[in-house]
């Protein structure tokens, strides 16, 4: 071969070749492509974002309906007739009653519960009573029952529940509120252990026994824990009102809540 001569091809004929200054525009060109290619190598191989957590994994939202007593049929009032409570089977008398406005002293107030009155911090215009102001009634009671088919995935794993509600009364008064949560099963048989939020007594309503006439007018958190039998299809709600001197018209209950995880 000449020198500055090209390579030749088998069939003998000269094959250009090529200049310096091809070679480093090619190259210009190729790296760039080259560098792409590997970052997209390494990002293909690296580990995706972790799998979020499961939808549902937590606390439900509160199962109860109408767990406030806000949404009622008929006007609320101390008379007959009272109210119907949406979403719950009642006695007669049992019904809401609304919050007073705010007391000069909530701790001195009267029979019924104002807006400031000792109690949740956040609340609406309405609670449970067991009876209207005028009834002569020595029982009262809501019952309401949930239905659980939806939540049976994290029953079967074994899931716990929280039962919490707001009970009270009035002071000089042993009229109380009880709050039961039982199971049933998919033919209506009662199962596992059941949830109860004991009754706020008169006592509880007194802070300080050897001190007459401190009485309050209040509610007071009450909270139950558990866990859902595996076999647990429904949960049956009943609030009781529990009779003190002669009626159950002091009995108070508010934002009754039941979640399952």
């Amino acid at each position: 071969m000449r020198p500055g001569a090209g390579p030749t091809s088998l069939d003998g004929m000269r094959t250009p070749s090529v200049s310096t200054p091809v070679r480093r525009v090619t190259a210009r060109l190729v790296a760039p492509l080259v560098a792409l290619l590997a970052a997209a190598l390494v990002w293909a191989a690296a580990p995706g974002p972790a799998p979020a957590q499961a939808a549902g994994a937590g606390w439900t939202g509160n199962l109860i309906r109408n767990g406030s007593a806000e949404k009622t049929t008929g006007k609320v009032t101390d008379y007959y007739p009272p109210a119907t409570l949406k979403a719950w089977r009642t006695t007669d008398a049992f019904t809401a009653r609304r919050y007073d406005g705010n007391a000069p002293d909530p701790a001195a107030y009267g029979t019924y519960l104002a807006k400031n009155s000792p109690g949740p911090g956040s609340r609406g215009r309405q609670y449970f009573v067991g009876a209207y102001k005028t009834s002569s009634a020595t029982t009262g009671r809501a019952v309401q029952v949930i239905g659980l088919k939806k939540h049976q995935s994290r029953i079967r794993k074994g899931a716990r529940a929280r039962l919490v509600g707001w009970l009270g009364g009035y002071p000089s008064n042993e009229d109380r509120m009880a709050v039961t949560v039982t199971w049933l099963s998919r033919k209506g048989r009662k199962v596992g252990t059941p949830l109860r939020l004991k009754p706020v007594t008169r006592a509880d309503r007194d802070p300080s026994p050897d001190v007459e006439g401190d009485e309050t007018t209040m509610l007071a958190k009450r909270v139950a824990t558990g866990r859902v039998p595996g076999r647990a299809w429904k949960a049956k709600v009943q609030v009781v009102a529990k009779r003190g001197a002669t009626g159950v018209t002091g009995a108070y209950a508010d934002q009754l809540s039941l979640r399952i995880r």
